[in-house]
Protein backbone atom coordinates (compact mmCIF):
# COMPACT_ATOMS: atom_id res chain seq x y z
CA UNK A 1 0.00 0.00 0.00
CA UNK A 2 1.37 3.75 -0.53
CA UNK A 3 2.48 4.78 2.58
CA UNK A 4 3.11 8.47 1.50
CA UNK A 5 0.21 11.16 -0.76
CA UNK A 6 3.41 12.02 -3.04
CA UNK A 7 2.99 8.82 -4.66
CA UNK A 8 -0.50 8.62 -4.83
CA UNK A 9 -0.10 12.12 -6.79
CA UNK A 10 2.40 10.84 -9.43
CA UNK A 11 0.63 8.30 -11.56
CA UNK A 12 3.97 6.82 -13.20
CA UNK A 13 5.10 6.35 -9.25
CA UNK A 14 2.09 5.03 -8.77
CA UNK A 15 1.95 2.57 -11.33
CA UNK A 16 5.63 1.55 -10.26
CA UNK A 17 4.30 0.98 -6.77
CA UNK A 18 1.34 -1.39 -7.65
CA UNK A 19 3.06 -3.31 -9.95
CA UNK A 20 5.68 -4.16 -7.48
CA UNK A 21 3.56 -4.16 -4.80
CA UNK A 22 1.22 -7.16 -7.05
CA UNK A 23 4.90 -8.80 -7.92
CA UNK A 24 5.50 -9.32 -4.13
CA UNK A 25 2.51 -10.27 -2.68
CA UNK A 26 2.44 -13.20 -5.80
CA UNK A 27 6.35 -13.87 -4.66
CA UNK A 28 4.61 -14.19 -0.64
CA UNK A 29 1.69 -15.85 -1.87
CA UNK A 30 3.50 -18.81 -4.03
CA UNK A 31 5.60 -19.13 -0.52
CA UNK A 32 2.40 -19.76 1.45
CA UNK A 33 1.52 -22.27 -0.91
CA UNK A 34 4.79 -23.76 -1.52
CA UNK A 35 5.20 -24.25 2.64
CA UNK A 36 1.96 -26.15 2.63
CA UNK A 37 2.36 -28.06 -0.69
CA UNK A 38 5.63 -29.00 -0.73
CA UNK A 39 5.18 -32.79 1.39
CA UNK A 40 3.19 -33.16 -1.66
CA UNK A 41 5.42 -32.30 -4.29
CA UNK A 42 8.27 -34.11 -2.55
CA UNK A 43 5.32 -37.38 -2.42
CA UNK A 44 5.25 -37.29 -5.84
CA UNK A 45 8.76 -37.05 -6.73
CA UNK A 46 9.21 -39.75 -4.56
CA UNK A 47 6.78 -42.36 -5.89
CA UNK A 48 7.39 -41.55 -9.15
CA UNK A 49 11.18 -40.55 -9.84
CA UNK A 50 13.58 -41.13 -7.32
CA UNK A 51 13.18 -41.61 -3.43
CA UNK A 52 13.59 -38.87 -1.21
CA UNK A 53 14.73 -38.94 2.57
CA UNK A 54 13.89 -37.00 5.80
CA UNK A 55 17.24 -34.46 4.52
CA UNK A 56 15.54 -33.45 1.37
CA UNK A 57 12.10 -32.56 3.37
CA UNK A 58 14.50 -30.62 6.20
CA UNK A 59 16.44 -28.26 3.30
CA UNK A 60 13.03 -27.31 1.32
CA UNK A 61 12.10 -26.00 5.19
CA UNK A 62 15.08 -24.34 5.58
CA UNK A 63 14.57 -22.64 2.17
CA UNK A 64 11.07 -21.74 2.85
CA UNK A 65 11.85 -20.51 6.77
CA UNK A 66 14.89 -18.00 4.87
CA UNK A 67 11.77 -17.16 2.43
CA UNK A 68 9.90 -16.06 5.08
CA UNK A 69 12.41 -13.14 6.56
CA UNK A 70 13.72 -12.43 3.70
CA UNK A 71 10.17 -11.19 2.42
CA UNK A 72 8.63 -10.43 5.82
CA UNK A 73 11.30 -8.22 7.79
CA UNK A 74 11.44 -5.42 5.50
CA UNK A 75 7.87 -4.75 6.26
CA UNK A 76 7.90 -5.39 9.82
CA UNK A 77 9.40 -1.59 10.74
CA UNK A 78 11.25 -1.49 14.05
CA UNK A 79 9.09 -2.45 16.44
CA UNK A 80 8.05 -5.43 14.92
CA UNK A 81 11.64 -6.43 14.17
CA UNK A 82 12.19 -5.58 18.00
CA UNK A 83 9.11 -8.46 18.42
CA UNK A 84 10.74 -11.08 16.47
CA UNK A 85 14.15 -10.88 17.27
CA UNK A 86 13.68 -10.42 21.02
CA UNK A 87 11.28 -13.77 20.17
CA UNK A 88 13.83 -15.41 18.86
CA UNK A 89 16.41 -14.73 21.09
CA UNK A 90 14.40 -16.08 23.99
CA UNK A 91 13.67 -19.50 21.88
CA UNK A 92 17.90 -19.40 21.51
CA UNK A 93 18.73 -18.76 25.12
CA UNK A 94 16.58 -21.33 26.22
CA UNK A 95 17.95 -23.84 23.70
CA UNK A 96 21.15 -23.09 25.09
CA UNK A 97 20.52 -23.31 28.58
CA UNK A 98 18.86 -26.42 27.96
CA UNK A 99 21.78 -27.69 26.17
CA UNK A 100 24.45 -26.85 29.29
CA UNK A 101 21.61 -28.92 31.19
CA UNK A 102 21.29 -31.77 29.31
CA UNK A 103 24.19 -31.84 26.98
CA UNK A 104 21.43 -32.77 24.01
CA UNK A 105 19.88 -30.75 21.39
CA UNK A 106 17.21 -31.52 19.39
CA UNK A 107 16.37 -29.55 16.45
CA UNK A 108 12.64 -30.27 16.03
CA UNK A 109 11.73 -28.28 18.92
CA UNK A 110 13.96 -25.52 17.84
CA UNK A 111 11.75 -25.41 14.98
CA UNK A 112 8.42 -25.71 16.52
CA UNK A 113 9.35 -22.45 18.22
CA UNK A 114 10.79 -21.07 14.95
CA UNK A 115 7.53 -21.55 12.45
CA UNK A 116 5.36 -18.95 14.36
CA UNK A 117 8.14 -16.48 14.01
CA UNK A 118 8.77 -17.32 10.46
CA UNK A 119 5.68 -16.92 9.01
CA UNK A 120 4.24 -14.39 11.16
CA UNK A 121 6.94 -12.43 9.52
CA UNK A 122 6.12 -13.39 6.02
CA UNK A 123 2.27 -12.42 6.49
CA UNK A 124 3.21 -9.00 7.57
CA UNK A 125 4.69 -8.67 3.67
CA UNK A 126 1.02 -9.64 2.09
CA UNK A 127 -1.24 -6.87 1.34
CA UNK A 128 -3.50 -8.58 -1.14
CA UNK A 129 -6.87 -9.49 -0.77
CA UNK A 130 -6.24 -12.43 2.10
CA UNK A 131 -9.56 -13.49 2.02
CA UNK A 132 -9.57 -14.22 -1.71
CA UNK A 133 -6.43 -15.84 -1.80
CA UNK A 134 -7.49 -18.42 1.13
CA UNK A 135 -10.70 -19.03 -1.31
CA UNK A 136 -8.38 -19.03 -4.06
CA UNK A 137 -6.39 -21.99 -1.98
CA UNK A 138 -9.46 -23.67 -0.74
CA UNK A 139 -10.48 -24.53 -4.11
CA UNK A 140 -7.04 -25.89 -5.21
CA UNK A 141 -7.46 -28.13 -2.01
CA UNK A 142 -10.91 -29.28 -2.92
CA UNK A 143 -9.76 -30.36 -6.36
CA UNK A 144 -7.20 -32.48 -5.26
CA UNK A 145 -9.54 -33.55 -2.67
CA UNK A 146 -12.50 -34.30 -5.58
CA UNK A 147 -9.95 -36.52 -7.58
CA UNK A 148 -8.29 -38.20 -4.70
CA UNK A 149 -12.38 -39.34 -3.42
CA UNK A 150 -12.73 -40.60 -6.92
CA UNK A 151 -9.93 -42.36 -7.83
CA UNK A 152 -7.79 -42.99 -4.30
CA UNK A 153 -5.78 -46.16 -5.97
CA UNK A 154 -4.73 -43.76 -8.05
CA UNK A 155 -3.94 -40.85 -6.26
CA UNK A 156 -2.36 -43.28 -3.89
CA UNK A 157 -0.08 -44.39 -6.87
CA UNK A 158 1.05 -40.99 -7.51
CA UNK A 159 1.46 -39.87 -4.38
CA UNK A 160 2.15 -42.52 -1.76
CA UNK A 161 1.93 -41.15 1.33
CA UNK A 162 2.94 -44.56 2.90
CA UNK A 163 5.93 -44.36 0.89
CA UNK A 164 6.88 -40.93 1.17
CA UNK A 165 6.46 -40.84 5.42
CA UNK A 166 8.25 -44.35 5.43
CA UNK A 167 11.08 -42.66 3.63
CA UNK A 168 10.71 -38.91 5.51
CA UNK A 169 9.43 -39.63 8.83
CA UNK A 170 10.49 -42.91 10.12
CA UNK A 171 7.93 -44.48 10.13
CA UNK A 172 7.39 -48.14 9.60
CA UNK A 173 5.83 -50.69 7.47
CA UNK A 174 3.82 -51.93 10.06
CA UNK A 175 2.44 -48.70 10.92
CA UNK A 176 0.14 -49.25 8.36
CA UNK A 177 -2.64 -51.92 9.12
CA UNK A 178 -4.00 -52.04 5.63
CA UNK A 179 -1.55 -53.55 3.26
CA UNK A 180 -4.16 -52.50 0.50
CA UNK A 181 -3.75 -49.39 0.43
CA UNK A 182 -0.99 -46.67 -0.13
CA UNK A 183 -3.01 -44.06 1.83
CA UNK A 184 -2.04 -43.01 5.23
CA UNK A 185 -2.95 -44.97 8.05
CA UNK A 186 -5.26 -43.13 9.28
CA UNK A 187 -6.53 -42.70 5.92
CA UNK A 188 -8.56 -45.95 5.85
CA UNK A 189 -9.24 -46.24 9.82
CA UNK A 190 -11.18 -49.20 10.78
CA UNK A 191 -14.73 -48.73 11.83
CA UNK A 192 -17.64 -46.67 9.94
CA UNK A 193 -17.15 -43.48 9.35
CA UNK A 194 -19.02 -40.37 10.83
CA UNK A 195 -19.96 -38.49 7.95
CA UNK A 196 -21.28 -40.76 4.98
CA UNK A 197 -21.57 -44.02 7.55
CA UNK A 198 -21.72 -46.99 5.93
CA UNK A 199 -19.80 -45.53 2.96
CA UNK A 200 -16.18 -47.35 2.92
CA UNK A 201 -14.90 -44.27 1.36
CA UNK A 202 -11.08 -43.50 2.88
CA UNK A 203 -10.45 -39.89 4.40
CA UNK A 204 -8.83 -38.05 1.86
CA UNK A 205 -5.29 -35.86 2.37
CA UNK A 206 -5.54 -33.94 -0.61
CA UNK A 207 -2.63 -31.86 -0.95
CA UNK A 208 -1.31 -32.78 2.80
CA UNK A 209 -0.54 -36.12 2.41
CA UNK A 210 -2.45 -36.75 5.54
CA UNK A 211 -6.16 -36.39 6.64
CA UNK A 212 -5.30 -34.79 10.01
CA UNK A 213 -3.48 -31.60 7.98
CA UNK A 214 -6.49 -31.38 5.98
CA UNK A 215 -9.18 -31.06 9.10
CA UNK A 216 -6.51 -28.66 11.11
CA UNK A 217 -6.77 -26.72 6.96
CA UNK A 218 -11.21 -26.89 7.22
CA UNK A 219 -10.53 -25.43 10.80
CA UNK A 220 -8.32 -22.52 9.42
CA UNK A 221 -10.88 -21.96 6.21
CA UNK A 222 -14.03 -21.82 8.43
CA UNK A 223 -11.99 -19.10 11.08
CA UNK A 224 -10.81 -16.83 8.07
CA UNK A 225 -14.76 -17.17 6.27
CA UNK A 226 -16.19 -16.43 9.62
CA UNK A 227 -14.20 -13.62 9.90
CA UNK A 228 -14.60 -12.34 6.47
CA UNK A 229 -18.10 -13.08 5.50
CA UNK A 230 -19.08 -9.75 5.40
CA UNK A 231 -16.62 -8.86 2.58
CA UNK A 232 -17.55 -12.30 1.20
CA UNK A 233 -21.10 -11.31 0.91
CA UNK A 234 -23.96 -13.81 0.45
CA UNK A 235 -22.69 -15.67 -2.70
CA UNK A 236 -18.99 -15.96 -1.11
CA UNK A 237 -20.29 -17.33 2.27
CA UNK A 238 -22.54 -19.92 0.33
CA UNK A 239 -20.09 -20.57 -1.47
CA UNK A 240 -17.12 -21.23 1.04
CA UNK A 241 -20.38 -22.98 3.60
CA UNK A 242 -20.35 -25.34 0.69
CA UNK A 243 -16.59 -25.86 0.37
CA UNK A 244 -15.88 -26.68 4.07
CA UNK A 245 -18.92 -28.73 3.95
CA UNK A 246 -17.73 -30.84 1.41
CA UNK A 247 -14.16 -30.88 2.85
CA UNK A 248 -15.39 -32.55 5.87
CA UNK A 249 -17.44 -35.19 4.52
CA UNK A 250 -14.69 -36.17 2.47
CA UNK A 251 -11.82 -36.31 5.47
CA UNK A 252 -14.56 -37.26 7.83
CA UNK A 253 -12.73 -34.75 10.46
CA UNK A 254 -14.27 -35.22 14.08
CA UNK A 255 -12.17 -32.76 15.70
CA UNK A 256 -12.69 -30.09 12.65
CA UNK A 257 -16.48 -30.35 12.79
CA UNK A 258 -16.70 -29.73 16.71
CA UNK A 259 -14.62 -27.14 15.99
CA UNK A 260 -15.89 -25.24 13.27
CA UNK A 261 -19.35 -25.51 14.81
CA UNK A 262 -17.94 -24.42 18.09
CA UNK A 263 -16.37 -21.54 16.51
CA UNK A 264 -19.41 -20.32 14.79
CA UNK A 265 -21.55 -20.49 17.60
CA UNK A 266 -18.66 -18.37 19.23
CA UNK A 267 -18.12 -15.88 16.57
CA UNK A 268 -20.24 -13.14 18.03
CA UNK A 269 -18.38 -13.14 21.44
CA UNK A 270 -15.41 -13.37 20.38
CA UNK A 271 -15.79 -10.24 18.23
CA UNK A 272 -16.19 -8.46 21.52
CA UNK A 273 -13.69 -9.95 23.49
CA UNK A 274 -10.44 -7.74 24.36
CA UNK A 275 -7.91 -9.43 22.59
CA UNK A 276 -5.53 -8.51 25.59
CA UNK A 277 -8.00 -11.34 27.40
CA UNK A 278 -6.72 -14.40 24.46
CA UNK A 279 -4.30 -15.71 26.91
CA UNK A 280 -7.19 -16.43 29.28
CA UNK A 281 -9.54 -18.24 26.89
CA UNK A 282 -6.61 -20.17 26.00
CA UNK A 283 -6.25 -21.29 29.73
CA UNK A 284 -10.15 -21.35 30.01
CA UNK A 285 -10.45 -24.02 26.67
CA UNK A 286 -7.84 -26.14 28.58
CA UNK A 287 -9.94 -26.13 31.88
CA UNK A 288 -13.48 -26.80 30.13
CA UNK A 289 -11.39 -30.03 28.73
CA UNK A 290 -10.12 -30.82 32.17
CA UNK A 291 -13.53 -30.37 33.92
CA UNK A 292 -15.55 -31.97 31.27
CA UNK A 293 -13.37 -35.06 31.64
CA UNK A 294 -13.75 -35.09 35.31
CA UNK A 295 -17.42 -34.15 35.81
CA UNK A 296 -18.21 -37.23 33.14
CA UNK A 297 -15.62 -39.69 34.86
CA UNK A 298 -13.70 -40.44 31.62
CA UNK A 299 -11.03 -42.33 33.02
CA UNK A 300 -9.12 -44.26 30.81
CA UNK A 301 -8.37 -44.04 26.64
CA UNK A 302 -11.00 -44.09 24.13
CA UNK A 303 -11.51 -43.33 20.68
CA UNK A 304 -13.90 -40.49 21.51
CA UNK A 305 -12.99 -36.44 21.77
CA UNK A 306 -12.89 -36.99 25.18
CA UNK A 307 -11.26 -40.42 25.75
CA UNK A 308 -8.53 -38.26 23.84
CA UNK A 309 -8.58 -35.30 26.42
CA UNK A 310 -8.26 -37.51 28.96
CA UNK A 311 -4.89 -38.52 27.49
CA UNK A 312 -3.85 -34.91 27.88
CA UNK A 313 -5.77 -34.86 31.34
CA UNK A 314 -3.67 -37.81 32.62
CA UNK A 315 -0.07 -36.32 30.77
CA UNK A 316 -0.24 -33.07 32.93
CA UNK A 317 -0.80 -34.89 35.91
CA UNK A 318 2.07 -37.18 35.51
CA UNK A 319 4.74 -34.61 34.15
CA UNK A 320 7.68 -34.09 36.21
CA UNK A 321 9.33 -31.16 37.06
CA UNK A 322 12.37 -31.30 34.71
CA UNK A 323 9.49 -32.05 32.35
CA UNK A 324 7.56 -29.09 33.56
CA UNK A 325 10.99 -26.89 32.85
CA UNK A 326 11.63 -28.36 29.18
CA UNK A 327 14.87 -30.01 30.88
CA UNK A 328 13.89 -33.40 29.60
CA UNK A 329 14.45 -34.05 25.65
CA UNK A 330 12.54 -37.43 25.27
CA UNK A 331 9.67 -36.10 27.04
CA UNK A 332 7.43 -34.21 23.78
CA UNK A 333 7.68 -37.47 22.08
CA UNK A 334 6.06 -39.38 25.01
CA UNK A 335 3.52 -37.14 25.04
CA UNK A 336 2.64 -36.96 21.01
CA UNK A 337 -1.06 -37.50 21.48
CA UNK A 338 -1.27 -34.72 24.29
CA UNK A 339 -0.80 -31.12 22.69
CA UNK A 340 -0.18 -29.49 25.41
CA UNK A 341 2.17 -32.10 26.96
CA UNK A 342 4.24 -31.91 24.26
CA UNK A 343 3.53 -27.76 24.00
CA UNK A 344 4.99 -27.61 27.83
CA UNK A 345 7.52 -30.51 27.66
CA UNK A 346 9.14 -29.27 24.37
CA UNK A 347 9.44 -25.73 25.02
CA UNK A 348 9.08 -25.04 28.99
CA UNK A 349 6.25 -23.58 31.16
CA UNK A 350 8.37 -20.92 31.00
CA UNK A 351 8.11 -20.26 27.21
CA UNK A 352 4.57 -21.15 26.68
CA UNK A 353 3.40 -18.68 29.35
CA UNK A 354 5.69 -15.79 27.85
CA UNK A 355 3.65 -16.84 24.47
CA UNK A 356 0.44 -16.03 26.56
CA UNK A 357 1.25 -12.94 27.50
CA UNK A 358 3.29 -11.96 23.93
CA UNK A 359 0.47 -12.88 22.15
CA UNK A 360 -2.26 -11.28 24.55
CA UNK A 361 -0.63 -7.82 24.95
CA UNK A 362 2.05 -7.60 22.07
CA UNK A 363 0.35 -9.09 19.09
CA UNK A 364 -1.84 -5.85 18.87
CA UNK A 365 -4.42 -6.39 16.05
CA UNK A 366 -5.42 -2.69 14.91
CA UNK A 367 -8.88 -4.21 13.34
CA UNK A 368 -12.12 -5.73 14.54
CA UNK A 369 -11.69 -8.38 12.06
CA UNK A 370 -7.86 -9.05 13.11
CA UNK A 371 -9.04 -8.94 16.81
CA UNK A 372 -11.80 -11.85 15.91
CA UNK A 373 -9.33 -13.70 14.34
CA UNK A 374 -6.53 -13.94 16.94
CA UNK A 375 -9.58 -15.01 19.35
CA UNK A 376 -10.56 -17.29 16.79
CA UNK A 377 -7.40 -18.66 16.35
CA UNK A 378 -6.16 -18.71 20.14
CA UNK A 379 -9.60 -21.04 20.80
CA UNK A 380 -9.11 -23.32 18.11
CA UNK A 381 -5.75 -23.83 19.09
CA UNK A 382 -6.06 -24.57 22.62
CA UNK A 383 -9.07 -27.25 21.58
CA UNK A 384 -6.09 -28.73 19.22
CA UNK A 385 -3.43 -29.26 22.27
CA UNK A 386 -6.22 -31.25 24.33
CA UNK A 387 -5.97 -33.90 21.40
CA UNK A 388 -2.72 -33.68 19.24
CA UNK A 389 0.66 -31.77 18.74
CA UNK A 390 -0.55 -31.28 14.99
CA UNK A 391 -0.96 -27.29 15.28
CA UNK A 392 3.22 -27.70 15.47
CA UNK A 393 3.15 -28.54 11.52
CA UNK A 394 4.85 -26.18 9.20
CA UNK A 395 1.35 -27.22 7.09
CA UNK A 396 -0.86 -26.22 9.77
CA UNK A 397 1.23 -23.61 11.61
CA UNK A 398 2.64 -21.99 8.65
CA UNK A 399 -1.52 -20.62 7.85
CA UNK A 400 -2.24 -19.45 11.22
CA UNK A 401 1.13 -17.38 12.16
CA UNK A 402 0.81 -15.79 8.37
CA UNK A 403 -2.49 -14.56 9.18
CA UNK A 404 -1.77 -13.24 12.18
CA UNK A 405 1.02 -11.60 10.66
CA UNK A 406 -1.18 -9.99 8.09
CA UNK A 407 -3.75 -8.59 10.57
CA UNK A 408 -1.21 -7.37 12.40
CA UNK A 409 0.63 -5.33 10.03
CA UNK A 410 -2.74 -4.20 7.87
CA UNK A 411 -2.78 -0.56 7.12
CA UNK A 412 -5.39 1.51 7.73
CA UNK A 413 -6.62 4.03 5.30
CA UNK A 414 -7.12 7.84 6.21
CA UNK A 415 -7.70 10.46 4.07
CA UNK A 416 -5.77 13.80 4.35
CA UNK A 417 -7.44 17.00 4.94
CA UNK A 418 -7.61 19.49 1.56
CA UNK A 419 -5.06 21.86 1.40
CA UNK A 420 -6.51 25.43 2.15
CA UNK A 421 -4.46 27.41 -0.06
CA UNK A 422 -6.09 25.34 -3.23
CA UNK A 423 -9.75 24.78 -2.79
CA UNK A 424 -9.75 22.31 -6.08
CA UNK A 425 -6.93 19.96 -4.47
CA UNK A 426 -8.44 16.55 -3.58
CA UNK A 427 -7.39 14.57 -0.57
CA UNK A 428 -5.02 11.70 -1.38
CA UNK A 429 -5.22 8.40 0.22
CA UNK A 430 -2.48 8.31 2.83
CA UNK A 431 -2.03 5.19 5.63
CA UNK A 432 -1.11 6.22 9.25
CA UNK A 433 -0.75 4.18 12.12
CA UNK A 434 -3.70 1.66 12.58
CA UNK A 435 -7.14 2.56 14.81
CA UNK A 436 -7.69 -0.13 16.94
CA UNK A 437 -11.80 0.29 16.16
CA UNK A 438 -11.07 0.11 12.43
CA UNK A 439 -12.34 -3.07 10.76
CA UNK A 440 -10.68 -4.92 8.06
Amino acid sequence: MFRHAATARDPLAMTTAIARERRDNLAVATLLVLAIGYNFLLAMFNASIHPVGASSAYAVELVIYAGCFLFGLRSLGRDGQLLVFTGLGLVLAFNLVRFLETWSFDLKLVRDAIIPFAFLTLGTAYRGRFHKLVLWLAVIVVLVAVFEMAFPNVYGDLVDPRAYFVNTRGNSEDDFWNEASKLYVSATRPGERNWLGGFELPRVSSIFVEPVTMGNFIIFFCAVAITFWRSLRVVGVAFSLTLILFLLIASDGRLASATCLLMLLLAPLLRRVDQTLAGFLFIGVLLVGWLAVGALGVSAYEDTMLGRVFVSVDAINQMSPREWFGMDLAAPYRYSDSGIAYFIAGQSIVVVLVFLIAYSFLLKMPTSNGQLFKNLFVVAFALSLLVSNAYFSIKTAGLWWFACGYFWRLPIPRTMPAVQSRPDARAAPTFDAPQATASS
